[in-house]
């Protein structure tokens, strides 16, 4: 009991034990890795908000796209580990092999998930998924994604290896642009997560083909999944969102950030917010995430050598 005594009185001591404690003293910025008008964004926009409530200092989010989201995480990860930089990402962390996120991020917690979904221009002459590869089959078909190495992207280039189509991959720098050019007719079909895509599939001027979880949305759960139709009968792609913070940060800032993160999303109107967007909330511990991020850096690491990804 006296050497606990003295290991607290003496960490009471330290420079950052009393910074840990005291944190935030001042604002705090949330990177996010993609442009805005994302999901990303939406879902870094309400964090922010409750943070900034129950925390007791302003978060802001700061849109750095670029590179597929490299740009914007490496600046997270080059930041002093003092718990004033923050990240909040999607599951674009895990997939883009130009990322070695573990190496300088620590995860904080899972915020959401959602599927992707395939919805496609009304122009296009197809409505469900056997449609969509019969058409892709015969001719090609541009598709947007948030970026190249993104699970959207990488959802895309697997059903051209297993069902020899020519959807072809058009890169943007986030969601929000990659949506908004489907929706002109700029491309035939956009494969997003679902948070962009709800107000056009509501108002018509998207149509849903499938999504990408192996379980049906269940805010749209009339839109069939891609493990409905032969040949992907396994398949189970989602999108997710999770907050990070440089390593090294004190635990103190991490768990206080965490307990946050899980009040935040037990909010009725919070709840209600994601909802509208087709997310579900989650607020994982910490050891959660971190086991669910490696195990999603996994995944997709041998997704993308089974299609014979190679970094463009």
């Amino acid at each position: 009991m006296l050497r606990i005594l003295l290991l607290c009185v003496l960490l009471a001591f330290q420079p950052g034990f009393a910074l840990a404690q005291n944190w935030p003293e001042r604002p705090v910025r949330i990177i996010v890795p993609f442009a805005a008008g994302g999901g990303t964004d939406a879902i870094a926009r309400v964090m922010a908000k409750k943070f900034s409530d129950a925390l007791g200092q302003q978060f802001f989010v700061e849109n750095r796209p670029g590179a597929s989201g490299l740009v914007g995480t490496q600046a997270a990860a080059k930041a002093d580990p003092d718990g004033y930089t923050l990240l909040i990402s999607d599951a674009n962390i895990a997939s883009n092999r130009n990322l070695d996120a573990l190496a300088d991020l620590t995860p904080v917690t899972q915020l959401a998930w959602t599927p992707l979904v395939l919805a496609a221009h009304p122009s296009l002459q197809c409505t469900t998924l056997a449609e969509l590869l019969q058409l892709a089959q015969t001719r090609p078909v541009d598709y947007s994604t948030p970026g190249i190495g993104s699970p959207h992207h990488l959802t895309g280039e697997y059903i051209n290896k297993v069902q020899s189509t020519k959807l072809t991959h058009v890169p943007y720098r986030g969601a929000g642009p990659a949506v908004t050019d489907a929706v002109g007719g700029q491309v035939n079909l956009t494969i997003s997560g679902m948070p962009p895509v709800v107000p056009f599939l509501q108002s018509g001027g998207l149509k849903a083909i499938a999504v990408t979880s192996k379980r049906r949305s269940p805010t749209f759960a009339d839109i069939p999944s891609m493990a409905e139709t032969k040949g992907f009968e396994e398949f189970d792609i989602t999108n997710w969102y999770g907050l990070f913070a440089r390593s090294a940060v004190s635990s103190i800032v991490l768990e206080r950030l965490q307990k946050a993160s899980a009040e935040a999303l037990k909010d009725p109107q919070v709840r209600q917010i994601f909802t509208t967007q087709a997310a579900e909330p989650v607020g994982s511990t910490r050891s959660e995430f971190g086991d669910f991020f490696r195990g999603e850096v996994d995944k997709y690491s041998k997704l993308a050598g089974s299609i014979e990804l190679k970094n463009q």
